[in-house]
């Protein structure tokens, strides 16, 4: 037996590493972005600081997905 899926998604780049996923076929939308000490990384980095909320990072999400 074999499985064979296509994920369909739209990234949005909002404003500085804030971006949103669109998954097909479920409504709302994901955010993306920086928090905590990768925040601070990468304010050191770049030297600058980042604006706006905090999101979780793209690897909360990959972590959360594979620890379900």
């Amino acid at each position: 037996m074999s499985v064979v899926h296509t994920s369909r998604i739209k990234i949005t780049k909002r404003q500085g590493p804030h971006r949103t996923a669109q998954i097909e076929g479920f409504d709302g939308l994901l955010d993306f972005g920086i928090h905590g000490g990768i925040r601070s990384f990468y304010a050191e980095k770049y030297g600058r600081e980042f604006s706006g909320p905090e999101f979780p990072a793209t690897l909360d999400h990959m972590i959360a997905g594979v620890a379900g």
